[in-house]
């Protein structure tokens, strides 16, 4: 599935004068129309919640040229798929960054979301 352009980590907290930590507005309409996407995705699909270990594969499709570090995505792909209620906990999801590219007409980030299966996504370096 295609989700918009995630907001980098850095620009969607704000820290209040008491210290609590709290969503800026670039990122709550991020988190709505991502999490919308993903729950009409779940129910395309009738998949159904999850306590197992899951695979997201990212491809990210930059906007422009500038440098960017795709590890900044995890806490929100991971926190949006949690909230559409993918998995129940976010600690389950396994993040595969596959590749990135410049996509001026298509940024954001192409998700494929399954199941973690021992056979085929299991360590395999053994010394």
């Amino acid at each position: 599935m295609h989700l918009p352009p995630v907001p980098s980590v850095n620009s969607m907290y704000l820290r209040t004068r008491y210290g609590k930590q709290i969503r800026t507005a670039k990122a709550k309409k991020w988190f709505s129309e991502a999490e919308a996407i993903i729950r009409e995705e779940i129910e395309r699909q009738h998949w159904e919640t999850t306590d197992c270990k899951v695979i997201v594969d990212v491809m990210s499709h930059w906007p422009d040229r500038r440098r960017r570090d795709t590890n900044n995505l995890s806490k929100a792909l991971a926190d949006a798929l949690e909230h559409a209620q993918v998995y129940r906990d976010d600690c389950k999801a396994l993040l595969r960054y596959v590749d990135y590219d410049v996509d001026k007409e298509n940024a954001g980030v192409d998700i494929v979301v399954r199941r973690f299966d021992e056979a085929t996504d299991g360590w395999k370096y053994k010394e």
